[in-house]
């Protein structure tokens, strides 16, 4: 192989290994994030998925904000759809520190909910590894460097097609290995490039900051403010009734569409200057900018509107919305799903391949454990840590003080005591043991809906259960097939070799 061969080859392996790590726990995280909504719905087991109507929904807000916060400065409502549910209201002085409740969206019933991340969890993980900008940091550079293993990758897999056609799950281990990496690696490629490329575009700001230095001072939501239009005035003191807040969603979807209104504000309600501003959703777009009307809370007359966006605002907000997959309804959500969970599999398979070739070559050393029990702790671990978030999410108390605390304590946890077991046992019997204890927890999360459910089965709860039940198979499958008894010494056998030489 020529240098240049060597060298592509010595990135993408070594690249792959070293932020596979972290990129493997990021991509599961980023695929269970695609269902964000239905998995909050799942650890919330005292929502009810009820038939409603939009505009009974509203005025049901508006009636219960009336009681609660009639001199709140602003109202926030976030209308139900069929993947939330339930009905959203928020009041208080600032519209960026609100306190909100949830109610329940067919009878205006507020919901006593327990404490949760929710399944927005899995979405700040995804992004920040719950580190924020330090965790931004963290997942660009993971970013970058996998569109360099990626493109390397290309180059020292250059037979593409080949390889997409070639699997040979009977053949020896190292071969099954390399097929099943190249396979899901061709097979999900294109998917891999953009998703890459879009979540370093969509972090490019946090670790490429100097255009807001430069040009806003510093201030990470000036750049905001020159695209996103503000209609705001200030409140006259005089009192003029506001008109139903139904009546401005009617005249707000005339404007935006029927249907597509997903939030309303209201500032200064029931006064002589109030407004009310409509935000449309971006679920049938793929740029995911939210047009919005603004109109007199007392006449209904249009104070404001934005429907028209910068080229630049398109082209960025259409990469934010390629990355985030809020477009393109239930068979494009599916797709990203999988092909995250392909492209997390793709990655586990290289690292095992990586770890079966240089304990070949090196024997069982004391770094050589350690990078066995970094694979086995990234990816058994990272499944057994999501595991573990759900199940803390439902059997915790719902009154425990500090829960989404604990709820996070048994996320990390038991990825610390999976790094531990793998640090103790041989590499192919850690990854037996933990991906059959995860094959196991996963297919009995339905048993435990069922068990903690306060409301009966709706199909948002059921879509979680079977997928659980579904990838606890493909788990035992992986386990039984990939990883057979016998195959190493015990660690401890390797390690006391290990010192004997």
């Amino acid at each position: 192989m020529n240098p240049l061969g060597k060298a592509l080859l010595g990135l993408h392996a070594w690249g792959g290994l070293l932020f596979g790590w972290l990129l493997v726990p990021v991509f599961l995280a980023g695929s269970l994030a695609v269902f964000e909504p239905e998995i909050d719905h799942w650890l919330q087991p005292e929502r009810s998925a009820p038939a409603f109507s939009r505009a009974a929904a509203v005025a049901l807000a508006e009636a219960h904000l009336r009681r609660t916060a009639p001199e709140a400065a602003v109202w926030r409502i976030r209308l139900p759809t069929p993947r939330e549910p339930t009905l959203g209201v928020a009041w208080g002085s600032d519209p960026r520190q609100l306190h909100e409740a949830t109610l329940d969206a067919a009878s205006g019933r507020p919901l006593r909910e327990r404490a949760t991340h929710g399944g927005h969890f899995f979405t700040e993980f995804h992004a920040e590894l719950l580190a924020g900008s330090v965790g931004k940091w963290i997942v660009g550079a993971a970013g970058i460097v996998m569109l360099a293993a990626l493109v390397s990758g290309v180059f020292v897999h250059h037979r593409l097609l080949r390889d997409f056609f070639v699997f040979r799950p009977w053949a020896n281990r190292r071969r099954a290995w390399l097929d099943a990496h190249n396979l899901a690696g061709v097979a999900t490629l294109p998917f891999l490039l953009m998703i890459s490329w879009t979540g370093v575009v969509i972090l490019a700001e946090t670790f490429m900051p100097a255009a807001t230095v430069m040009l806003y001072d510093g201030k990470p939501r000036a750049n905001r403010a020159e695209v996103v239009k503000s209609f705001v005035r200030k409140p006259a003191g005089e009192r003029a009734a506001m008109l139903p807040l139904d009546v401005h969603l009617a005249a707000a979807e005339a404007i935006l569409g029927a249907g597509t209104v997903s939030n309303l504000l209201v500032r200064h309600p029931d006064d002589r200057n109030g407004l009310v501003q409509a935000l449309r959703h971006v679920d049938d777009r793929l740029s995911a900018v939210a047009d919005h009307v603004t109109l007199d809370a007392a006449t209904g007359e249009i104070f404001g509107r934005q429907t028209e966006w910068n080229p630049m605002a398109y082209a960025y907000r259409a990469q934010v919305g390629l990355h985030v997959v809020h477009y393109g309804g239930p068979a494009l959500r599916w797709l990203y799903f999988a092909s995250g969970l392909l492209g997390a599999a793709m990655m586990a398979a290289g690292i095992v391949l990586f770890n079966r070739k240089r304990r070949q070559r090196v024997g069982a050393t004391r770094g050589q454990r350690w990078l066995d029990a970094a694979g086995v702790a990234a990816v058994a671990g990272g499944a057994l840590a999501c595991l573990a978030f759900l199940y803390a999410g439902r059997l915790l108390p719902a009154a425990l003080d500090a829960r989404p605390g604990w709820a996070l304590a048994a996320f990390l946890g038991a990825w610390g005591v999976s790094g531990l077991h793998a640090l103790r046992r041989a590499a192919d019997d850690a990854w037996r043991r933990q991906l059959l204890l995860a094959a196991v927890l996963a297919l009995l999360l339905p048993l435990l809906d069922l068990a903690t459910a306060r409301q009966p089965l709706d199909a948002l709860r059921l879509g979680v259960d079977l997928t659980a039940a579904a990838l606890g198979l493909l788990l035992a499958g992986v386990a039984r097939r990939c990883f057979a008894a016998g195959d190493e010494l015990p660690a401890t056998v390797a390690l006391s070799a290990e010192g004997a030489r």
